[in-house]
């Protein structure tokens, strides 16, 4: 398989739309979602700090992207409901993706900090590998075509 990520994220929106469909819980994966995403900033802001020191500009930055995020998949709820008439399943199914995100992200903040994760370090370390390979490859093959 060329992209892991794509694989682990797609298992990740499946098992959420799934939860959300069998317990009736719309809107659990977004709250778990915030939390992992509160929890992603702290790891970090504690890692620039323990690595490069803290600025501003980069914390303002990855806090935007985090609130875009969030202004996103409101936004894919509110189309859900108004359009399709369902009550959270896609958004549900689209914020477990990124759950997996914000988990590996958190995973990587560790590492910054030189802390020994055991296999989560190999488990994020196999990802990103497969997924540089797989754009390597994509960009061979845009320069072959051109």
């Amino acid at each position: 398989m060329e992209r892991a990520d794509v694989f682990i994220k797609t298992i990740g929106s499946i098992l959420a739309g799934i939860l959300s469909i069998f317990t009736g819980l719309f809107g659990v994966v977004f709250t778990i979602l915030l939390g992992l995403m509160a929890v992603d900033f702290l790891t970090g802001l504690i890692a620039a700090y323990v690595t490069e020191g803290l600025k501003s500009s980069k914390g303002y930055k990855g806090l935007l992207k985090k609130v875009y995020t969030m202004l996103l998949i409101g936004s894919v709820l509110l189309i859900e409901i108004a359009v399709l008439k369902s009550k959270g399943v896609i958004t549900d199914s689209i914020s477990g993706a990124f759950c997996v995100i914000e988990f590996i992200s958190i995973i990587e903040n560790g590492n910054k900090m030189g802390l020994n994760l055991g296999f989560l370090n190999k488990l994020v370390s196999a990802v990103k590998t497969k997924t540089e390979l797989g754009d390597d490859e994509q960009d061979n093959n845009r320069h072959l075509r051109k």
